[in-house]
């Protein structure tokens, strides 16, 4: 004990050397002394730790257990106690081997370190040789909490009553090698404040203090990477300068807050803060804070020191991983599907917009519901209840979801994470898949169906259908087989569509050219029809009526041939056909013997027009014969042409006003007639009438039109517009119609006849007001006989 005392004198005379040596540094600079009082501070702590350290060591040296220490990878750096022996280890052999080599003769020494190394304390017993250790380990941390190795005693528990005797005896030799360490001690107290200051300096984080007055007394060297400032550019300026105006706030509140505290526990620190300082070059900086009250040994605070920490890189991760994560929001919000997260109590961790939509809710008031809190019992609720029951990480299932009073499919695809706490479950409308297929299954029954029929239609009808690809047939119903004297299929299939024809068709060609031709066209078009002579296996022939349709089947194009027998058809076609040579031949007779007859009154009118002596009368039956030779000039073109029926108006015209030209020579001279009749025909019920109406028109123009004038000109127009009115206007350049006439009550006959025919037309009549006379009648356009008929 003696000893001790010693000891303790004369740490207390080199403490007080070391305060007087503090007091005149502190004159000289500030910042010096504030270091040299740390660095007393420290020699003190050392000079104490020593004393502890070899009380320690000498305990443990002589206690029979094992003290160890190791490293992150289980290397030994620290190895003492009696307990060494029992293992057959030296101590100074020790330190730097693994302890897996240590107890390389038990198996879960790598367990229980990796459960120590991971922060978890463990305690065990393993045997070795003829002893039981008993060893209690725990992590090994530093001043920010991190574990950087483990630390554990291995006490020998065989026999617990030696222990004590082991305590005294160390405690003997503790004493006797104190004497011994001191002088080591100073020596590393030395060099460690050596290498905390060359830790300090080297630090990737920014080491400072402050005084109460908020001035900077120290930085370290990190201060040029993270603010540009060389340390001495930064100490005697005020914190506050690095600090953002509009962040400055907080930091000032914190260094208040921990200067007003009256009582302060040693290595007290605020919780860390983060804030935001300006560069240099006036860009922001990042800093995650520090800082803990330094104090005096008499309890005076001296000001703040700490560390900060450059967390710009993690602040732009985080703002591009909160756009990542807001990018994958838009996008699973856009997902037309139903998307939520589940946790494994049944309740709704989130879900996405299109979800919340389709139930008129916002997508927050589904966080911590249960599942199926809009629809008690529904089956969504039971299916996902199912899924975290059993171990599959992933379930796939088609339901029903009534969604705002409408049932809808979906088809959910569940999948774990988490270690199966949680789930995300995404619902995809099939609603319209499934309505699909199942008008796909209508439609193949309807198909089945349709097939059935077409097939009863192709095996009943009496036509031959046949299907026949470039070369030959390859498939007929048995109808071909009876229409072409075939007894079986192998009588038909493999033959061309020349070997059922004679060698040349009527028109002369040659059958198989002509034949090849025909498909070629049906292949290009998609049909073709036409007739056909065919020839049956007996050499007989008939004649056909053939259609040829282009098709498809499994990728390959074939010709279907339809082939209808028209012997009877063309039996009675003939037939007709010579019965309408017999009624034209007698049909033209009629028009022939009309036309004389017509031609016979107009000849007695003339001859009896020789025997009057009064010229009104005379003039009267003229007029008569131009009538009667007008409606014999239509059936003499009527018997002429091909068409019996109906009759070329131009023509027609042409011929009329030529006859009355003749009639009325001396009327006509130095009159020209001009005609512009579109092309048109009529049937004989209004060819007469008009014919007519051009007689009597004409017939007063070349007799009133142009007294006393030497020259004139009569006009004859017939067009016929789109919507079938015909226009007929008879106009001529002469003096012009007397203006105290109404044509409409003229009690001539030929004005009156001009109307009554305009009635039987159905049409209408008006005078234009024109230089000359103008006469235009409208009517519709009879159909023609053919069309009638069809």
């Amino acid at each position: 004990m003696s000893h001790c005392n010693q000891s303790i004198c004369r740490s207390r005379n080199l403490a007080e050397m070391c305060d007087t040596a503090a007091s005149w540094q502190q004159k000289a600079d500030r910042l010096t002394v504030e270091l040299n009082t740390t660095q007393d501070l420290l020699h003190a702590e050392i000079d104490r730790l020593k004393l502890a350290n070899e009380t320690l060591q000498a305990a443990v040296s002589c206690a029979p257990v094992f003290l160890w220490a190791t490293d992150r990878d289980g290397k030994l750096t620290l190895a003492a106690g009696k307990g060494l022996e029992n293992l057959g280890l030296k101590p100074g052999a020790t330190v730097g081997r693994s302890i897996f080599e240590v107890y390389s003769s038990q198996p879960d020494v790598l367990e229980n370190i990796a459960e120590v190394i991971a922060g978890n304390d463990r305690t065990w017993n393993v045997r070795e040789k003829h002893f039981i250790h008993e060893i209690r380990s725990a992590a090994l941390r530093d001043g920010n909490g991190e574990v950087v190795g483990a630390v554990g005693v291995s006490t020998e528990i065989t026999e617990r009553d030696q222990s004590i005797a082991t305590l005294e005896t160390a405690n003997q030799e503790l004493e006797e090698r104190l004497q011994q360490q001191t002088a080591v001690f100073n020596a590393a107290l030395a060099e460690s404040e050596k290498k905390y200051r060359n830790l300090v300096e080297t630090s990737q984080e920014l080491i400072w203090s402050i005084d109460i007055e908020g001035l900077l007394t120290f930085v370290n060297s990190a201060a040029k990477r993270i603010y540009g400032y060389e340390p001495p550019e930064m100490i005697g300026r005020s914190f506050t300068d690095f600090l953002v105006p509009d962040r400055e706030s907080r930091p000032r509140e914190i260094f208040a807050q921990l200067l007003a505290r009256t009582r302060i526990q040693p290595h007290t620190a605020n919780s860390p803060y983060e804030t935001v300082h300006i560069r240099k070059d006036g860009t922001p900086v990042h800093l995650r804070v520090n800082s803990i009250v330094n104090q005096a040994e008499n309890g005076a605070i001296l000001g703040l020191c700490g560390t900060a920490t450059d967390i710009s890189d993690r602040k732009r991760s985080e703002e591009a991983l909160q756009e990542a994560t807001d990018q994958l929001r838009a996008v699973l919000d856009a997902v037309p599907g139903l998307i939520s997260w589940i946790g494994s109590d049944l309740r709704y961790i989130g879900v996405n917009q299109h979800l919340a939509t389709s139930f008129n809710l916002s997508p927050e008031s589904f966080v911590g519901q249960e599942i199926n809190f809009l629809d008690k019992g529904s089956t969504f609720g039971e299916l996902i209840r199912i899924f975290f029951d059993t171990s599959s990480q992933q379930t796939c299932q088609e339901i029903e979801i009534e969604i705002n009073g409408f049932v809808r499919n979906y088809l959910i695809v569940a999948q774990k994470y988490h270690q199966g706490t949680a789930a995300v479950s995404v619902g995809i409308d099939i609603t319209d898949r499934k309505r699909a297929e199942a008008l796909k299954n209508q439609l193949i029954c309807s198909l089945q169906e349709s097939e059935h029929k077409f097939r009863s239609l192709y095996e009943a009808t009496s036509d031959a259908v046949m299907l026949l690809d470039e070369k030959e047939f390859f498939d007929c119903n048995p109808a071909t087989l009876k229409i072409f004297g075939c007894s079986n299929t192998k009588d038909f299939y493999g033959k061309k569509m020349s070997d059922f024809s004679p060698q040349f068709q009527p028109s002369g060609q040659d059958s198989s050219s002509l034949a090849i031709q025909r498909i070629s066209t049906a292949m290009q078009t998609g049909s073709c029809r036409f007739d056909w002579v065919h020839k049956r296996l007996d050499g007989s022939e008939f004649p056909a009526e053939v259609l040829l349709n282009a098709m498809e089947i499994n990728g390959r194009k074939v010709i279907q041939a339809v082939v209808r027998d028209i012997t009877d058809r063309k039996r009675d076609e003939d037939g007709i056909k010579a019965s309408l040579a017999e009624k034209e031949v007698l049909l033209k007779e009629i028009h022939h013997r009309v036309k004389n007859n017509l031609q016979v009154i107009s000849s007695l009118l003339k001859l009896q027009s020789r025997y009057i002596q009064d010229s009104r009368v005379s003039e009267m039956l003229k007029e008569s014969q131009n009538r009667v030779r007008s409606m014999a000039l239509v059936h003499e073109q009527l018997y002429q042409s091909k068409d019996l029926s109906n009759i070329d108006f131009a023509e027609y015209i042409q011929n009329l006003a030529h006859n009355l030209f003749q009639a009325y020579e001396n009327h006509a001279e130095g009159v020209k007639l001009q005609t512009n009749i579109a092309p048109c025909s009529l049937n004989i019920d209004t060819a007469v009438p008009c014919g007519l109406i051009i007689n009597e028109l004409v017939t007063n123009a070349l007799k009133y039109a142009f007294k006393g004038q030497v020259k004139g000109k009569i006009n004859i127009d017939f067009t016929l517009d789109n919507n079938r009115v015909c226009v007929l206007t008879v106009s001529d350049s002469g003096i012009g119609f007397p203006q105290d006439l109404d044509y409409r009550k003229a009690r001539t006959l030929g004005l009156r006849l001009v109307g009554s025919l305009v009635k039987q037309l159905r049409g209408g009549i008006e005078l234009l007001e024109t230089a000359g006379t103008t006469f235009r009648i409208t009517f519709s356009q009879p159909k023609l006989h053919s069309e009638e008929k069809i």
